[in-house]
């Protein structure tokens, strides 16, 4: 019989709900000690007036960490003599847990599945039925105990991360010491001379890095740990929106005036660029119908949240959840944004839906940033309830959690694809990228996408292909990784107005759920053999996702997967044919050649197939 730490999919089904509600959120345990929410560190409660220390003062005392305790036993045979009822076995853990007087309750989460009555649940994860799971803070040594007694399964609560590329600082430590530091000013404008305001200033080469923001001038005095402005090895400027990045290395900075700093517009750069963009020409989007627009679809982007004032005319943005304030209307902000950028991919922005990969797809927006592993759970669990197709799961964590891992092997077994980043640390893949229920997508660039002095250019690694593509220099590595998509220099839209151009992996994996998307919506397989939701239904849409792929000559495999994904294959408007980016067969060397000479399908060959699958032409009786 299945027990923990057996990989997802061992055992009986669980159940799901007759049909998908929008559930609110577990409320908080009554015992739980007052002050702050889930996302303020709480401290060991309230001071006493009258301490043991006699009224001496008292340092910040350490914050205790987060852990998912769950009750052990929900890895088996549902129904099965000795098996504990989820509600009851999750009840039993609360109270539990709430007689210990060293740990903290924070929240209790309950699956909409496992609260369900067995007979009225319709079977989703073999041998599995998810538990009820308790948030608890406590110190490592208390979280050890718990984790040595047999009826609790334990999990630390990491926190989520998302990608934010920044100039890495080098091996070769700065000079001073902790008593030296210089105050260096900055000035920056655009090429109009607009001060820009709230632009991100990182300066690094002293004993430590700083950062800063810019006022309504543009300006921004910071304090540099050196001994000399000679010991700084670099300048990173990343304005809020509408202009690019700009790194300067080794600058000739001045201590007594304000260093000018001037940002290149977006609306300046070639039109290639900024309007059709190389990304979507990389994956020939832009040779699809007009008509593949992902209707009836839906794509859930689980990230800060989404910016309702910059895609108020969006239309495809349909609902959400606000998991980290435990709100189910606050998802509609988004303080970061980069979810917005992810959403304006997919809807387009502005009202302009000609712009989106997937104008038409109904998005789902899951606000669990900044957040933790437990708000990824509850967010899944909206996900589930609400019957999405695609999940674009844009954060990660470098810690792995069993709980997370089941409640993603449910989503799979729902018929849900989970597409997710390979993280962006540069090293191996992060958590949930490594699980195999997951696809993961590695970034790439492509040469002469961005300016040479922005920081962009310091994603490249390696030899480009005779395309220009590279493999991005953060993006992470392993087997695990399944395909790579654009993720250096993407434009697109941000909050709370303007846009921007980000890098990293969460990017690369919005355009590939777009691709998924368009696939479920216009593929005739999912009209008729595969149209059942299921694990099966997954395993096809991956299936011709990564048999569509065109490889990158030179690049490794364990930073790109299978290649780049062709749009205009993955939605069977191409033949699969091996000349087209492909070896012929496996073990075969790859012809660049032929490669070139067939790089794009004809023209007259994707009007035809796209006849056909509407159904207007008959397929000829050899095919």
């Amino acid at each position: 019989m299945p027990e923990q730490g057996q990989a997802p999919g061992t055992g009986r089904p669980k159940g799901r709900p007759d049909k998908p509600t929008d559930r609110p959120a577990e409320p908080r345990v009554a015992a739980t000690r007052p002050g702050g929410t889930d996302d303020t560190p709480r401290g060991q409660g309230p001071r006493d007036s009258g301490d043991e220390t006699g009224g001496r003062p008292e340092s910040v005392r350490r914050r205790p960490e987060r852990y998912l305790v769950a009750p052990t036993g929900w890895a088996t045979m549902p129904g099965l003599p000795g098996t504990a009822d989820p509600a009851a076995a999750g009840q039993q853990l609360i109270e539990a847990l709430q007689r210990d007087p060293a740990l903290h309750v924070l929240r209790v989460i309950r699956s909409a599945a496992s609260e369900s009555s067995p007979g009225d649940q319709a079977p989703l994860v073999t041998g599995i039925r998810f538990p009820t799971v308790a948030v608890v803070e406590a110190t490592p040594e208390q979280a050890a105990i718990l984790a040595a007694r047999p009826e609790f399964h334990v999990d630390i609560d990491h926190p989520l991360r998302h990608g934010e590329q920044l100039p890495v600082p080098p091996t070769v430590p700065g000079t001073g010491t902790l008593d030296q530091s210089l105050s260096v000013r900055f000035r920056v404008r655009d090429e109009r001379d607009e001060p820009l305001r709230d632009a991100v200033v990182y300066v690094h080469g002293g004993l430590y890095p700083v950062v800063g923001r810019t006022d309504a001038d543009g300006a921004v005095e910071l304090t540099v740990p050196a001994e000399s402005l000679e010991a700084v090895r670099g300048v990173f400027v990343r304005p809020r929106s509408d202009c690019w990045s700009t790194m300067l290395k080794s600058p000739s900075l001045s201590a007594t005036e304000a260093n000018p700093v001037v940002c290149r517009r977006l609306d300046t750069a070639p039109r290639e660029l900024t309007a059709d963009g190389w990304a979507r020409r990389a994956m020939n989007f832009d040779r699809l119908p007009p008509t593949y627009r992902g209707h009836g679809v839906r794509i859930a982007v689980i990230g800060s949240g989404v910016d309702a004032g910059r895609l108020g005319a969006a239309e495809g943005v349909m609902s959400g959840i606000n998991v980290v304030g435990q709100d189910e209307k606050a998802w509609d902000q988004d303080a970061i944004g980069r979810a917005t950028h992810a959403v304006a991919l997919i809807t387009g922005s502005d009202g302009d839906q000609a712009g989106g990969l997937a104008p038409e797809a109904e998005v789902h927006v899951c606000r669990v940033l900044p957040g933790r592993l437990s708000d990824l759970i509850e967010a899944l669990d909206y996900c589930i309830a609400q019957e999405v197709d695609v999940i674009d799961l844009g954060v990660y964590t470098e810690g792995a959690a069993g709980l997370v891992a089941y409640k993603l092997e449910e989503a799979r077994q729902a018929g849900i694809l989970c597409v997710a980043a390979a993280g962006d640390t540069g090293g191996p893949v992060t958590f949930p990228g490594t699980l195999a229920p997951i696809f993961t997508v590695g970034a790439v660039g492509q040469l002469g996408t961005y300016p040479p002095e922005s920081h962009h250019a310091t994603q490249q690694s390696g030899m480009p292909t005779r395309e220009g593509f590279f493999v991005a220099r953060s993006s992470c590595t392993g087997r695990e990784v399944d395909v790579c998509a654009p993720g250096v220099a993407v434009i697109s839209a941000v909050g709370p107005e303007g846009r921007a151009a980000f890098d990293g992996t969460p990017i690369a994996a919005t355009h590939v759920a777009a691709l998924a998307g368009l696939v479920l919506a216009h593929h005739p397989d999912f009209r008729y053999g595969f149209g059942m939701r299921g694990p099966a239904r997954v395993h096809r849409l991956t299936q011709l996702i990564k048999s569509s792929c065109r490889p990158l000559p030179g690049a490794d495999p364990y930073r790109c997967g299978a290649g780049l994904p062709d749009a205009a294959v993955a939605v069977g408007l191409v033949p699969q044919w091996a000349p087209y980016g492909m070896s012929e067969a496996p073990g075969v060397p790859f012809d660049a050649a032929a490669s070139a000479a067939t790089a794009s399908p004809p023209a007259a060959m994707t009007l035809v197939a796209a006849i056909r699958a509407a159904g207007y032409l008959l397929p000829d009786p050899d095919e």
